[in-house]
């Protein structure tokens, strides 16, 4: 067969390359070029967010600790989110309980939730590149690496211009499949111990007409029945008569800040999301069950009579795929059991949040104490220039339920491009990044390492 090649038309060089624009791209473009350095971001779609914005997957969950008693997730996150509220385009965590119509009316891991606009995020993470000087590139598609020995040479991408290269000190893999580590040769992982085998896959959806009244008073007259799961035992009923064929076994709806509702009920099983035919076949199957969910909401639940569909995710709902076999891979001992690192880069405080088949399982933690994250995560290894951050970074799956979600993945990203940046300045490798500075400077960007940082806890 012969050989087809493409000519590259252009090249760009940076200091950092920051390759996908969503939690953690965002986060690791904005804090490395605020560090000093010269920053470019290549996005896949025409908008920053990838999973809160394209997915509408929302409200961010929680980012206080296990007992709802402190915010441990600051630092960058927080000035996001207070850059957003002073628009009007979302509501800070510290205003929203748990049990309430934002969280879905659960309180356990519900507490200090944020609701937020799709639209303001994605304008605000904008001006935030642009003032601290980041080039964006939109609708480019990442093709591959260029490596020489262990180290990363330059990035393809290509775009409707045709192919071409960015060539970097350090790069930040935020494609949250691993995809720049899998095309560098790092070692990769996908399931439980590298079965292949992903959590379901989900679309969100936005609902309009919904009369929030009746569901509070209904939720008010069976608390006592209904202490987790909302519209369980309804759910199971519509599916025993055969009304019902989704495999999710609750309601999960938020209200927005607009007054619009986020539903997260429609799923497939058993999907990788890094193969194009699955993900086709996933995206026609949960836009089926669409319909299916919003009739079953206006036949059940009070106040939904009226629910009418106004938009569905362009961006698939995706749990997990390839995870890298980083310098150090966090289990979920470590977390049971708070366990401290001296690479500590945030503490977090979600449940382990695990998908099976219908059913979502959730571990708490160690009760009252948050949990640390090492730099190391971040760390792939058979590459010296390489930083990751997002779902795919060097975590058991178990691990992973718990810092898969937005907050935590603003804080990897955060570290990520302060650490990139602090390896530019310094000529090193990110293994060999100087950790007392990097602690340091997460510090003075508001980042919480341990609970002495939190002026709350203090008092």
């Amino acid at each position: 067969m012969q050989t087809v090649t493409f000519p590259i038309h252009k090249h760009y060089e940076t200091d950092v390359l920051v390759i996908g624009g969503g939690t953690a791209g965002f986060a690791a473009a904005v804090c490395a070029a605020r560090n000093g350095a010269r920053v470019m971001l290549c996005e896949k779609e025409g908008y920053l967010g990838g999973m809160p914005t394209g997915g509408l997957v929302g409200p961010f969950m929680p980012c206080y600790d296990p007992e709802d008693r402190y915010q441990v997730i600051r630092g960058f996150f927080d000035e996001f989110v207070c850059r957003m509220e002073k628009e009007g385009g979302a509501i800070h965590p510290r205003h929203i309980k748990g049990g309430t119509s934002y969280s879905s009316y659960r309180i356990k891991g519900h507490a200090h939730v944020t609701p937020f606009n799709c639209e303001t995020y994605k304008r605000v993470a904008e001006d935030m590149c642009l003032e601290a000087g980041v080039k964006l590139l939109y609708n480019v598609y990442f093709q591959c690496c260029r490596m020489e020995g262990e180290h990363i040479a330059d990035c393809v991408f290509s775009g409707k211009s045709g192919m071409f290269t960015v060539s970097a000190t350090q790069y930040i893999d935020c494609t949250g499949d691993a995809d720049v580590a899998f095309s560098a040769g790092a070692p990769c992982e996908k399931g439980e111990n590298n079965d292949g085998v992903m959590q379901p896959v989900s679309i969100f959806f936005l609902l309009d007409g919904i009369d929030k009244a009746p569901m509070d008073q209904w939720v008010q007259d069976h608390k006592d029945e209904y202490k987790r799961w909302f519209f369980g035992d309804e759910v199971a009923a519509a599916r025993e008569r055969g009304e019902y064929p989704i495999p999710r076994h609750n309601v999960e709806m938020y209200e927005e800040i607009d007054g619009a509702w986020r539903i997260n009920m429609a799923r497939v099983n058993g999907v990788d999301a890094t193969d194009p035919e699955a993900v086709t076949a996933a995206f026609i199957e949960l836009r089926k069950q669409i319909p299916i969910i919003i009739g079953f909401l206006q036949k059940t639940v009070p106040g939904c009579q009226n629910a009418r569909l106004r938009v569905s995710g362009s961006v698939l709902g995706v749990r997990e795929t390839r995870r890298i076999k980083g310098e150090f891979m966090l289990s979920h001992e470590d977390m049971a059991q708070a366990r401290r690192f001296d690479d500590v880069i945030f503490i977090g405080g979600n449940l382990i949040d695990i998908h099976t088949g219908s059913t979502v399982y959730y571990t708490p933690v160690k009760s009252g104490c948050a949990y640390a994250i090492p730099y190391r995560v971040l760390l792939p290894q058979k590459v010296d220039n390489l930083l990751v951050a997002g779902r795919s970074v060097s975590a058991t799956r178990q691990a992973l339920g718990a810092i898969r979600v937005i907050p935590p993945c603003f804080a990897m990203g955060e570290a990520a491009g302060t650490a990139a940046a602090q390896c530019v300045q310094m000529h090193v490798a990110p293994r060999h990044v100087d950790m007392a500075a990097l602690q340091k400077q997460l510090r003075a960007q508001g980042a919480v390492l341990d609970e002495s940082d939190i002026p709350e806890a203090q008092e």
